[in-house]
């Protein structure tokens, strides 16, 4: 029963679970932001950063878009993990406050704008992991550190 209990099945697969973790949740802010950055084009997302009364929409959408793009490509690579997370946190904080909140239908409540927040939740609870781990053993970071 203690085997069933305690697994350690994990610990092989820990560093690597980590990297996916990191690189899927970089992936997911850096398609964000190239989808604002090189597909909407920013100056075209700032009248919805106003509409749904974002302070200061005109810088502040190009902080989101290219904070996305930048450390979505960072968090990837596992380059300045600990800030960019950080950073992350900071953008789902707005997403959920700024857009996501209100939504009909409470927090679960599909994908979109106009949805419930559960993914800029999800997003936020593993940028406070990552925040709290740094880049991990598989990183720029760990790498540049042994040098």
């Amino acid at each position: 029963m203690k085997d069933l209990l305690h697994c350690t099945c994990g610990d092989a697969w820990k560093d690597n679970a980590y990297v996916a973790l990191r690189v899927v949740t970089g992936l997911a802010f850096f398609y964000h932001g190239y989808d604002k950055v090189f597909v909407k084009g920013v100056e075209n997302v700032i009248p919805f950063f106003n509409s749904v009364g974002i302070p200061f929409a005109n810088i502040t959408t190009y902080l989101v878009a290219y904070g996305e793009l930048i450390g979505g490509a960072a968090l990837m690579v596992g380059f300045l993990s600990h800030w960019v997370s950080k950073m992350n946190i900071v953008i789902m904080l707005g997403a959920i406050g700024f857009v996501h909140f209100g939504a009909v239908g409470g927090w679960f409540n599909g994908y979109g704008a106009e949805k419930g927040y559960e993914y800029p939740l999800l997003l936020l609870v593993v940028n406070v992991y990552i925040m709290t781990l740094g880049s991990g053993n598989m990183s720029v970071d760990a790498y540049l550190k042994k040098k």
